[in-house]
């Protein structure tokens, strides 16, 4: 059986990262375009990514309207620039579960979370949140002299889902 290496768990944790970011940046942008008082309320960020690194495309809903780029690394912090500033949170893992077809070599890993934005810079100064996440994603693997093998996968699909309260 193929179990997967750090580096998928690492990419797994980090696309969560990127998602929460993306999800608080992109409530922060639409909030600091108004003159009104403070903002607060539920916003619903969706996170993808199709490559296992690099930026990953964030649109967000809810309280506020937005989209942007998360970047992420493999540790609990992650970033969004937006225009005009950036967000960054921290992140925790909940239990979440991995599935491996051998016939297919397809793996899928579920993992939930919970966030909280630690700072903001620019228009996002002040921005503070917290809510939950959960992350699914699916890995294709090769196939070479009859095993499966993510070294070098065929493809990838990330999806972070984020639910939080923000105030800006």
């Amino acid at each position: 059986m193929l179990h997967l290496s750090h580096r998928w768990r690492r990419a797994a944790t980090a696309v969560g990262v990127a998602a929460i970011t993306a999800v608080i940046g992109a409530a922060t942008a639409t909030a600091a375009t108004r003159s009104a008082p403070a903002v607060s309320g539920t916003e619903h960020i969706q996170v993808l990514s199709a490559a296992p690194s690099g930026p990953a495309t964030a649109i967000a809903y809810g309280a506020f309207t937005s989209a942007g780029r998360a970047h992420f690394g493999g540790g609990k912090v992650g970033k969004l620039a937006f225009p005009g500033g950036t967000i960054v949170l921290t992140h925790t893992a909940g239990k979440g579960s991995e599935h491996f077809n051998p016939a297919t070599c397809l793996s899928t890993i579920r993992q939930p979370g919970s966030f909280r934005i630690t700072s903001g810079s620019g228009r996002y100064a002040g921005i503070s949140g917290h809510g939950t996440y959960e992350l699914s994603l699916l890995i294709l693997g090769t196939r070479a002299h009859g095993a499966c093998s993510s070294a070098k996968p065929a493809g990838q699909q990330e999806l972070l889902e984020l639910t939080g309260h923000v105030r800006l």
